[in-house]
């Protein structure tokens, strides 16, 4: 008899309706460990996955896979919150308020570390408010609409399943496109085809494989100018030997033992339910490799690690640490059917000598010497075509900048070019000649109101007598007159000094 299952925890799958598995995980239940572990192998379309794991230093792949689901908590946020609108604006109004915000956070304009978030959750809204199928679907499902693999026709016609099912999980209104609504919740919860309700059998989902990691490092001037690297990886491919069957030659796959060839393992639940999941074993295929059929080159994989190498093109204006996503260059499904993953190549860019970047802006300090500071000249600037002449005005001062127009990295977003800053640093001498102290003490003297010109000079008046001097009457005289001379002016030169003492001498 199948083992049965509470009403409690009936309710508990259909009360996560966003794929966490995470409130099952903590079951003791030997059923609901196997139906977890099952359906973490079928993983939705949002869940994050994790490589593959090698079985040693052999290139056979094991045959488990882990995957991780997204927390309910992950789904996107509400458009009309994030861009500050309400539900009856108009597209207008939706567009002029996005292109505003967009400006604000846009990360090549604003240096704050959350600008890069807040502008894509910014994008995120704005493409579904300014798509009338996708903003009315919100509208009418909220968030779910949003999320890969949605099908409204599975919330119409709520009176073809099971109505007012709210009180689990908020489902009022699903519906059956076979008639059964609580088989569709169970349908899209773990992506069975078949409904977990039903005997029929999973169909086999095209899974996407595994993303892969890789990482370049460019020059500073390759990720302005855009360039190329060859990037090796060795990711999971079909094995050649058998084409991903996982059979030798002549071999051919038996019927799965576990779910009977139906690719599905059924529960009965206490109320008389019955509900399906995908074949742990299998994997919803039905099949198995016998033993003794395996490939020898795989092991019965059907896939193996092969060395190869691929061509990036990194594009111009790429920055530190962005990531180049190269499409179906990952690892293949393990279900050898569907897409296979990508190849993401984080980008390291080593620092410039003679630039600093700030998102699309670059800023270059050009060293001018005093004279060209004062009377003004030309300063040769390096850019990223190559050297240019840049005027440079009298007078300018130490940390003054310039803006060279279109002289930045083109953006990786919008395609747009930035500017070049030119910030000035005046060089002073360390020494000087002669002439030039000189020079730039004239400079100073007048600078400060001093001057060199003799200063004007006193006229002393003088009283002439016509009686003879006698001799001790003239030493007597000289002396008087050379102290009236000492006290009219001590600061005179040395030009009239001697005019004083030829006075003097012409007196005696």
């Amino acid at each position: 008899m199948p083992p049965r299952l509470s009403p409690a925890r009936v309710h508990s799958f259909v009360s996560i309706y966003s794929c966490p598995y995470s409130p099952l995980g903590a079951s003791s239940s030997r059923v609901y460990s196997t139906c977890l572990n099952s359906h973490r192998q079928r993983t939705c379309g949002h869940s994050k996955r994790t490589s593959l794991q090698l079985p040693g230093p052999s290139n056979r792949l094991g045959k488990q896979r882990a995957f991780h689901a997204s927390s309910v908590r992950s789904a996107p946020k509400d458009p009309y919150q994030v861009l500050g609108v309400k539900k009856d604006a108009s597209p207008a109004e939706i567009k002029k308020v996005y292109f505003s915000l967009a400006r604000k956070y846009h990360p090549d304009t604003n240096p704050d570390k959350n600008a890069q978030e807040k502008f894509v959750e910014i994008q995120e809204a704005y493409d579904i408010l300014k798509d009338e199928k996708k903003r009315a679907a919100y509208d009418k499902y909220g968030s779910a609409s949003q999320q890969p693999g949605f099908d409204p026709n599975a919330f119409a016609n709520a009176s073809g399943g099971f109505e007012g099912f709210s009180q689990f999980g908020g489902f009022g209104g699903f519906s059956s496109r076979r008639g059964g609504g609580l088989g569709d919740i169970f349908e899209q919860l773990f992506n069975t085809s078949g409904g977990p309700f039903t005997g029929g059998r999973a169909a086999a989902h095209d899974v996407e494989g595994n993303d892969i990691t890789a990482s370049v490092g460019v020059s500073f001037m390759e990720a302005c100018k855009g360039t190329a690297r060859n990037v090796e990886i060795t990711p999971v491919v079909n094995c050649s030997s058998c084409s991903g069957t996982g059979l030798k030659p002549g071999a051919k796959r038996s019927t799965c033992a576990t779910c009977g060839g139906t690719g599905e393992q059924s529960y009965v639940v206490s109320n008389g339910f019955h509900m399906s999941t995908t074949c742990n074993q299998c994997h919803g295929t039905g099949t198995v490799v016998p033993r003794g059929s395996q490939c020898g080159t795989c092991g019965g994989v059907g896939q193996v690690r092969m060395k190869k190498t691929v061509k990036v093109d990194v594009p111009a204006g790429v920055d530190d640490g962005m990531t180049i996503r190269v499409p179906s260059a990952g690892d293949a499904p393990v279900s050898g059917k569907g897409r296979a993953g990508d190849l993401l190549v984080r980008v390291r860019v080593s620092p410039s000598k003679v630039f600093q970047r700030q998102g699309a802006n670059l800023h270059h300090e050009a060293r001018i010497p005093l004279h060209t500071a004062l009377l003004g000249g030309r300063v040769r600037v390096p850019t990223l075509d190559g050297d240019v002449d840049v005027r440079v005005p009298s007078g300018t001062q130490y940390g003054e900048e310039m803006v060279l127009k279109g002289r930045g990295v083109s953006s990786v977003i919008s395609g747009t070019k930035g500017d070049l800053f030119v910030r000035f640093a005046v060089q002073l001498p360390r020494s000087l000649t002669p002439r030039q102290r000189e020079i730039l003490q004239l400079y100073a003297d007048e600078t400060e109101g001093r001057s060199n010109t003799s200063k004007a000079r006193p006229h002393a008046s003088t009283s002439t007598s016509t009686e003879p001097a006698s001799p001790s009457g003239d030493k007597k005289s000289a002396e008087t007159s050379s102290e009236n001379v000492a006290s009219e002016d001590n600061g005179k030169t040395a030009e009239d000094d001697r005019e004083d003492q030829q006075r003097k001498r012409a007196t005696a």
